[in-house]
């Protein structure tokens, strides 16, 4: 039959490191504020349960007998990985220490988004973000079943039973070949576009959904070509003649030049898009998780 498994319990393996360091158990008792009988019994307790002597006692002190050294060096191992433990998670209770997943629409992963998690993690190097684009409607619904913490999506979209902040606003304007019928005047109503092909975002994504409302207040129906996954997709299939595009100014701006597109202004209200931030219950929120919500709400345009 095997012998029974030994159980040792962290209050003796500290009071038998604190005898050894001061080698002495009444000195051990006052460094750790206990009675001598009550440091001499864990320690004779010990060694009854591993049948030998750990300490060779004298007169003057005490001193580990071989087992006692092979002791003390496991038990200063194990109790300075609890200290690492405890650091470690005093760290994800502070918000020191984290995962946070995070999901976002396009539109704010292309804008100011990796500029503010630079920042942010750089000031805390020990929370790891994952990041995951998505179109508004699947975010709302990755927040709501714990799939994703926060969510930065379309304001347009509703999202029931979630805790929602401002977050940015971006310019939605058309987009069209240069040289195209369009680019005579320098803004447009979405009544003039109507009449055009449309290349767009996947079905049910903030500015599709804007898109298709703003054509059934005309009493149309938008004519979509094609449905491309992001706006790089988008700026190719445009650029080629496909149809007319809505997006972002501040995505497409910066890429007028190398795409060889024309942005035109759009004048309807709902062009400039607010972006929301997401989440569940934000009392509820690991501490990680409330950091990255409050940095990313105070840089709020």
């Amino acid at each position: 039959m095997d012998p029974p498994p030994l159980r040792f319990d962290l209050l003796t393996l500290q009071l038998f490191v604190s005898v050894v360091e001061e080698q002495s158990i009444a000195q051990a008792a006052e460094r750790r504020h206990i009675a001598v009988s009550a440091v001499s019994r864990r320690i004779s307790d010990l060694e009854v349960m591993l049948q030998m002597d750990l300490l060779h006692r004298y007169p003057r002190g005490i001193e580990p007998t071989p087992a006692g050294y092979a002791l003390l060096q496991h038990a200063r191992i194990i109790l300075g990985n609890l200290a690492q433990m405890e650091a470690d998670l005093q760290g994800y209770r502070q918000g020191a220490r984290g995962y946070i997943r995070l999901f976002v629409n396009t539109s704010a992963t292309l804008e100011s988004l990796a500029d503010e998690l630079s920042v942010f993690l750089t000031a805390n190097p020990f929370i790891r973000i994952e990041i995951e684009e998505n179109i508004s409607p699947d975010i709302i619904r990755a927040v709501a079943e714990n799939r994703a913490d926060i969510g930065i999506f379309g304001g347009n979209i509703h999202a029931p039973n979630l805790d929602v902040f401002p977050y940015r606003e971006d310019h939605l304007v058309v987009i069209v070949p240069a040289g195209h019928a369009l680019t005579a005047d320098d803004r447009v109503r979405f009544a003039d576009l109507v009449g055009y092909d449309f290349v767009s975002l996947e079905k049910g994504s903030s500015i599709d959904t804007l898109c298709i409302r703003a054509a059934a207040e005309l009493g149309q129906q938008l004519r979509i070509r094609i449905r491309v996954g992001g706006f790089d997709a988008m700026f190719r299939m445009v650029g080629t003649g496909m149809g007319v595009g809505v997006v972002p100014l501040e995505i497409v701006q910066p890429r007028l030049k190398e795409t060889g597109l024309a942005a035109i202004a759009l004048d309807e209200p709902w062009t400039r898009r607010p972006l929301v931030l997401g989440v569940r219950d934000r009392r509820s929120m690991p501490a990680a998780t409330r950091l990255l919500l409050e940095h990313l709400r105070s840089g709020q345009a």
